[in-house]
């Protein structure tokens, strides 16, 4: 397809390790680790890639080192960030190479990062070595090269298996079978078969701004997962010393269902409150893989919405945390307008509470507004 004077688009994949690229290291037992320059010469092979006119031309880009995705984190997401920003204008769509269990917060970052994204930016890896005869790392790789060629994709998104997911709502749910990411709250972008299928309606919409990368994270947040029985003056000292020894900036609570927790548990309450007054972020997730928060629906919710503490509404714990840390690493915010935008879709990472099914035992007036605002949007 002819465009800006090419007669083929351009895609630049930029690898940072992952499954994808290991092999058995000899040195270490024969543990799987990233082999430096192993993805170059498999590309180079691939006569999908090299003969196919339709294809993009592609150009490769390997990290020096290589290294798992566990040792990543918000400085390595800045550098592929800053990357992509720096070659924006060189080429029509990105692919990023790497390991899958911090894929989904990988993705969640960069696409906080992107303000006015207006450009594919594909995030894959896989189970199995590219190397190994039988593998999910071809089909992945060439899919996520076509995705990133494409004209109606303007997200950062991942691809994974048979399916293209937003970024910001993916999680990953499975370490051994090939389907392992899933978006529990918001339906694929598309699905592969003999055909591709897109979902035309949930694609976001091309940007009406200039591009713009803010890469600065603030990472003094922590995030706790709440179990029944749990000692409450533990977590409340905890607390405490996070806020005095390190300047603790933002809590997120994973609770029970729609945002609950024990009603007895008064001194905890209280702690949140006192750290929101001292400009802590706190915020609610559910431990349920899909649904929402729903702050105030039942007492235990109420008292900490009156202790200041905020929503995450339907965002995956990925999502919430890399949101979460944007904001706070945004100089020009303050932390109740950081407050205020975690409860704001900004990279379609969260369903607007206008858009969420009635909670249960919902009042008629209630169904009956969600049923309004549901024809206003649709």
């Amino acid at each position: 397809l002819p465009h800006r004077g090419r007669s083929r688009k351009r895609v630049l994949v930029l690898c940072t390790g992952g499954t994808l690229t290991m092999s058995s290291d000899p040195s270490a037992q024969g543990a799987l680790a990233p082999v430096q320059g192993a993805l170059t010469d498999y590309m180079s092979s691939m006569r999908e890639l090299t003969d196919d006119p339709e294809m993009p031309e592609i150009v490769s880009h390997e990290y020096i080192p290589l290294i798992d995705s566990s040792d990543m984190g918000p400085g390595d997401w800045a550098v592929i960030a800053q990357d992509i920003a720096t070659n924006y204008y060189h080429f029509d769509g990105f692919v990023i190479i790497t390991g899958t269990d911090t894929m989904a917060y990988a993705a969640s970052a960069v696409s906080f990062m992107f303000q006015n994204l207006g450009k594919p930016v594909v995030f894959t890896g896989s189970q199995i070595p590219l190397r190994e005869p039988y593998n999910d790392a071809r089909k992945n790789l060439i899919m996520a090269i076509i995705f990133a060629s494409s004209d109606t994709v303007s997200e950062v998104t991942i691809f994974f298996h048979d399916r293209l997911l937003r970024g910001c709502r993916a999680t990953k749910v499975n370490t051994c079978k090939l389907l392992a990411f899933d978006s529990p709250n918001i339906d694929s972008l598309a699905t592969i078969g003999i055909h591709v299928e897109e979902k035309d309606h949930l694609f976001l919409p091309p940007p009406k701004g200039a591009f713009r990368v803010r890469t600065e994270m603030d990472t003094r947040l922590i995030t706790l997962r709440l179990v029944p029985g749990f000692d409450d003056a533990m977590i409340i000292h905890m607390i405490k010393a996070a806020s005095k020894e390190t300047v603790l900036k933002g809590l997120i609570l994973q609770l029970y269902g729609a945002g609950n927790m024990p009603s007895l548990k008064n001194d905890l309450i209280e702690c949140l409150k006192d750290a929101t007054n001292d400009g802590v972020c706190v915020v609610v997730s559910t431990q349920c893989h899909t649904g929402s928060v729903i702050m105030g629906h039942y007492a235990t919710g109420l008292a900490l919405k009156e202790a200041g503490v905020v929503s995450a509404g339907d965002m995956t714990l990925e999502a919430t945390t890399a949101k979460l840390a944007y904001l706070l690493g945004r100089q020009d915010l303050a932390i109740d307008e950081v407050r205020d935008l975690m409860g704001v879709d900004l990279r379609g990472e969260l369903t607007p509470e206008g858009l969420m099914p009635p909670p249960p035992l919902a009042s008629t007036y209630q169904k009956a507004i969600f049923k309004k605002n549901r024809s206003r949007i649709f």
